[in-house]
């Protein structure tokens, strides 16, 4: 399937595909990002529609610092071959909009949305990586920074 990188997600019209895919990382390493998969563009369909969009309507401008990573991407960067962020099942999101906070945006997710893991990483200026995976949202909450390992909060 062709996708025009720079076209509206379906169902989430404030995000394009390529913001799913732009890595200064990559660029740098010459590390090719985008997706061969149909799958892959589904779930981020679905993540975009189901969480970011969302997150959009209620706070203004949301950025994605990281979004879909192929496995040379990721490893590049140290993550696990395990990553949400392989599968195109994850995005690292942070606000845009002047007064928002982080803290904002994961209580949204989490009381309002279905999601399969919502990570607080860095608090209060690191970012939320949230994962959605249809029919396996598990809603696990964590942590993550200097102190915590992914520990998950209840």
């Amino acid at each position: 399937m062709k996708y025009n990188l720079h076209q509206p997600i379906y169902d989430a019209p404030d995000f394009k595909w390529y913001e799913f895919f732009r890595s200064e990382t990559a660029l740098r390493k010459g590390i090719y990002n985008i997706p061969k998969e149909d799958y892959i563009w589904y779930n981020i369909q679905k993540l975009a529609s189901n969480v970011l969009q969302p997150c959009r309507d209620k706070f203004g401008r949301i950025r994605i610092n990281s979004g879909y990573r192929c496995l040379e991407l990721n490893r590049e960067i140290g993550s696990s071959d395990y990553s949400n962020h392989i599968y195109g099942l994850a995005a690292d999101i942070e606000p845009l909009k002047k007064g928002v906070t982080l803290l904002q945006i994961l209580e949204f997710i989490h009381y309002n949305l279905d999601y399969k893991e919502l990570i607080a990483e860095f608090y209060p200026d690191g970012w939320n990586h949230v994962a959605y995976q249809e029919d396996n949202n598990k809603r696990e909450l964590k942590l993550m920074d200097e102190n915590h390992s992914y520990d998950l909060v209840s």
